[in-house]
């Protein structure tokens, strides 16, 4: 056997010099050994305690958060995460979109695609709950420059809400609305409220080990509820799905899930329905503040859900700065 010795830390801070004892049992080869001494003299090295393992996840817009400080990758594209809003961090912006495949066109030209600008504001945050609110900008671009100009910049404002709670240190349940409130008549990027569950799990019971397996699922409306198969409690609430500028659309409520895989704390890799299309995708977190996210639409509400054949697929990234 062989003897550690720690030093503590009182809960006022204070050092004690106080010896704890440990007995370890060894190989037998290794009884002879001998007392081996090791000095702690950090106290983040001090004898760790159950107390001491930290592995609650939160959110932060579609990204996880490992123990409220570190602003991992994104788990999602377009379904919300339920986990509650992190502490650590109060705005976010974002810009996500698709490109759109015409016949015989390339898979990563842009091809007239489609981009939406996104902030997140945390205005109220506990250590149970949180408060906040959401902007879109269906407008990014004005000229003649690149395609999708003819639109004025800031034109599809919108705003929404995001209520969410934590139920454990690995779930949560959030219930929100983006793109809720239209100032003008130009949006289409859906008004989806949502209500939201997340469980995570991790690789080893009550420890931080990665990689960390994340259920999210729930219903919603707008761009969350496009499939008229799945469709229920349809109305004309709020005005309408918003979906559409040319066509109007009841507000419908549907269901949406994904299945996330987080292989530590700057990578991930997801599955999505989210009832505008089948998607699959990574992202990655080179710092706590910038997450980059890119992907494959495999099927699409409008055709049934067909998978596409390789020359229909079409790419969709999202870029997004925190604070």
């Amino acid at each position: 056997m062989f003897l550690l010795l720690y030093s503590t830390v009182s809960a006022d801070g204070e050092k004690n010099n106080n010896l704890i004892w440990k007995k370890v049992k060894t190989h037998e080869k290794d009884h002879n050994s001998g007392i081996k001494w090791e000095k702690y003299n950090d106290q983040n090295d001090f004898l760790f305690t159950e107390k001491d393992i930290n592995n609650s996840v939160n959110s932060f817009n579609r990204s996880i958060v490992i123990n409220d400080k570190d602003v991992g990758p994104d788990i999602t594209f377009l379904v919300p995460i339920g986990f509650k809003s992190s502490e650590e961090m109060r705005l976010d912006f974002s810009i996500r979109g698709w490109n759109r495949r015409p016949k015989n066109s390339d898979l990563f030209a842009w091809n007239n695609g489609d981009a939406v600008g996104q902030a997140f504001l945390n205005i109220f945050n506990n250590e149970k709950s949180s408060f906040g609110l959401s902007l879109g900008v269906r407008s990014l671009y004005s000229g003649s420059q690149f395609s999708g100009g003819t639109t004025g910049v800031g034109e599809g404002l919108s705003m929404g809400f995001r209520i969410d709670r934590a139920l454990s240190d690995s779930s949560g349940l959030a219930l929100g609305a983006e793109q809720l409130v239209h100032f003008d008549d130009t949006t289409d990027t859906g008004r989806d409220i949502y209500i939201t569950y997340s469980k995570a799990f991790w690789n080893k019971k009550d420890e931080n080990v990665f990689p960390l397996t994340v259920l999210t699922g729930g219903i919603g409306t707008g761009y969350l509820a496009l499939w008229e198969d799945t469709q229920f409690a349809c109305s004309d609430l709020f005005g309408g799905a918003g979906v559409d500028v040319n066509n109007y659309h009841p507000l419908c409520w549907g269901p949406f899930g994904a299945i996330s895989f987080v292989f530590n704390n700057k990578f991930s890799s997801f599955i999505e329905y989210n009832n505008y299309s089948f998607m699959i995708g990574s992202s990655i977190a080179p710092t706590n503040k910038i997450r980059f996210t890119f992907g494959l639409t495999l099927a699409e509400s409008f055709d049934n859900y067909q998978i596409k054949d390789t020359d229909e697929l079409r790419w969709f990234g999202r870029v997004s700065l925190g604070f």
